[in-house]
């Protein structure tokens, strides 16, 4: 498992500030192949770790949870074998098996700094903006909704193209972690958008 841990961060390391918002988003996906490699490699051979399989969660501290935080949360969470959960103002977290976590852990830090980098570089070439901190605001938000739809879409076709599906089941324990975890349903956070077709794009 450290193996494919230490692979997954390599590739997220690779896709640095350098890189464009596509190869963020490949990254990502590849660390997604990764994980489901790890998991039939280590179901065929029987491993302990799947044979007493135990559900934990891994908190991250988060002193304000902005609208996106949550929804890329939420696509994490789906694609890498967990649950999420937050806390407004405190922490956003995954539940799952130690190993799924760690790496949805990896996962997410990456995406949201990937996200926070490209939203800015994006604004940067619209100057005209910047007249109104809620008109670049809304146009900021727009790039960000474009750039969750897509990874979300990227994903839903790695996962049908190269037959993910079973792979990413969350394990029993950890349905039943959740089920008995009786989490809060947050307020929706309120965020203004343009409409603008080419931020989204």
């Amino acid at each position: 498992m450290d193996s494919a841990i230490r692979k997954i961060q390599k590739a997220l390391k690779l896709a640095d500030r350098n890189s464009n918002a596509e190869e963020a988003q490949a990254a990502i996906l590849l660390a997604q192949r990764l994980m489901a490699k790890h998991g039939l490699s280590a179901s065929d051979i029987g491993s302990d770790e799947q044979k007493q399989p135990e559900a934990q969660e891994g908190k991250i501290r988060k002193s304000r949870i902005e609208w996106w935080h949550r929804k890329l949360l939420n696509i994490v969470a789906d694609n890498f074998r967990c649950f999420s959960f937050y806390a407004s103002g405190s922490y956003i977290g995954f539940l799952g098996l130690p190993e799924d976590v760690e790496i949805a852990k990896e996962v997410y830090v990456f995406a949201e700094d990937a996200l926070r980098y490209h939203s800015s570089e994006f604004l940067k070439t619209r100057v005209n903006y910047f007249g109104s901190r809620k008109r670049t605001n809304a146009l900021k938000n727009d790039y960000i909704t474009g750039f969750l739809q897509g990874l979300r879409e990227k994903f839903k076709e790695q996962v049908e193209t190269e037959s993910l599906a079973l792979v990413l089941v969350k394990h029993e324990v950890v349905v039943q972690a959740n089920d008995e975890a009786n989490w809060k349903t947050g307020k929706p956070i309120q965020m203004t958008s343009l409409g603008n077709g080419e931020a989204r794009a």
